[in-house]
C-alpha cells in the first residue's frame, strides 16, 4: 500500500471518529430522553400506577378498559370530528392563499406577513383570546349577532358549535405556516411550464388545475401529513378554550391522557391510551404514504 494511500485512509477514520464523536451527545440525550423513556412508557402501559405507590403489573387490563370505555369514545370521536375538517379546511386554505400571495398583488408581502403572524402567538395566548371572542355574553361574535338581531349560541358550552370554534382557531393558528410552504413549492415550479401553456391558450385555471395542483402534489402530501399528526395530538387550544366550570366539554384524546394521568392519577391506564394514539398516528401516516404513490407526482 503506498504512503498517500495509507494517508488517506487514515484521514478517513480521524473524520469518521470525530464525526461520531460530534454527534455523540445529541445521540446519547435522544437515547435517554426518548428511546428509554418510550420503552418505560410501555412497560408502564401494562401496570397500575397512581404514581405514588409503585407500579402494580395488572397484563392487558388497561387495553382492554380502553375499548369498554364510552369516555374513551367520546374523546375519539370529538378527536376526529376536529381532525377531519381542519385537515381539509387547513391545507385548502393554504394552497388558495399560497397562489394568489404567488401572483403580482399589491402589498403581496404585507399580506404574507400579516397571515403568517398567528404561527408565532403562544397556542396558550390564542385560545385566551379566542375564549373571550367565542364568549356568550361579552364575545364581540355573538354581539355582532345580536345587533343583528340574532341569539348567538353558548359556543364553547355545546360540542357541536365548541368543534366548530375550535376549527376556526386551529384555521387562524396554522393556516399562515403551511401557506408558507405552499409559496416555497410554487416558486420551485418553472415558470417555462405557465409560458408554454399561456402560448397554448391554456386558461389561469386550466393552469391551476393542469400544472400547479400537480406538481404541488409532494407540498400537499407533506403538509397532509403533518395536519393529521398534529390535528390528532391537540391539547392546549382544547383544554384553554373548553373547559369551563372546572370540566371540558370537548375531550379529546390528549386531553383524556392528561385528565386520567395527571388528575385522575391513573398513569398506567393514561400511558395505555397514549399507545393506542401512537398507533393510530402510525396507521394513518402508513396509509397516506402508501396512497401517495396513487396521486403525489415528483416530475
Amino acid at each position: 500500500m503506498s504512503t498517500a494511500s495509507r494517508k488517506s485512509g487514515t484521514l478517513a477514520r480521524s473524520e469518521f471518529r470525530w464525526g461520531y464523536g460530534l454527534i455523540a451527545p445529541m445521540m446519547i440525550g435522544f437515547s435517554i430522553f426518548f428511546l428509554v423513556a418510550l420503552a418505560a412508557s410501555f412497560v408502564i402501559s401494562f401496570t397500575r400506577w397512581d404514581l405514588l405507590n409503585p407500579p402494580v403489573f395488572n397484563g392487558l387490563s388497561n387495553y382492554r378498559r380502553i375499548f369498554s370505555d364510552d369516555v374513551f369514545r367520546t374523546a375519539l370521536f370529538n378527536t376526529f370530528a376536529i381532525a377531519v375538517p381542519n385537515v381539509i379546511l387547513r391545507v385548502g386554505t393554504a394552497m388558495g392563499l399560497a397562489v394568489v400571495l404567488n401572483s403580482k398583488i399589491a402589498f403581496r408581502t404585507f399580506y404574507r406577513i400579516v397571515f403568517f403572524l398567528p404561527v408565532l402567538t403562544m397556542p396558550v395566548a390564542t385560545a385566551t383570546i379566542w375564549k373571550w371572542i367565542f364568549d356568550p355574553k361579552y364575545g364581540p361574535i355573538n354581539g355582532v349577532l345580536a345587533r343583528a338581531g340574532i341569539e348567538g349560541p353558548s359556543w364553547l358550552f355545546h360540542q357541536n358549535t365548541a368543534v366548530f370554534a375550535v376549527v376556526v382557531v386551529l384555521l387562524w393558528s396554522g393556516v399562515g405556516y403551511d401557506m408558507i410552504i405552499f409559496l416555497a413549492g410554487l416558486q420551485a415550479i418553472p415558470r417555462d411550464y405557465y409560458e408554454a401553456s399561456s402560448l397554448d391558450g391554456a386558461s389561469g385555471w386550466q393552469q391551476f388545475r393542469d400544472i400547479t395542483v400537480p406538481l404541488l402534489t409532494p407540498t400537499t402530501f407533506f403538509l397532509s401529513v403533518i395536519a393529521v399528526i398534529g390535528s390528532l395530538q391537540v391539547f392546549d387550544l382544547v383544554y384553554v378554550m373548553t373547559r369551563l366550570d372546572q370540566s371540558n366539554r370537548l375531550p379529546t384524546l390528549v386531553y383524556y391522557i392528561y385528565n386520567k394521568g395527571f388528575e385522575e392519577g391513573q398513569m398506567g391506564y393514561a400511558t395505555a391510551v397514549a399507545w393506542v394514539l401512537l398507533g393510530l398516528i402510525l396507521i394513518f401516516t402508513f396509509f397516506q404514504f402508501r396512497l401517495q404513490r396513487r396521486w403525489v407526482h415528483y416530475q
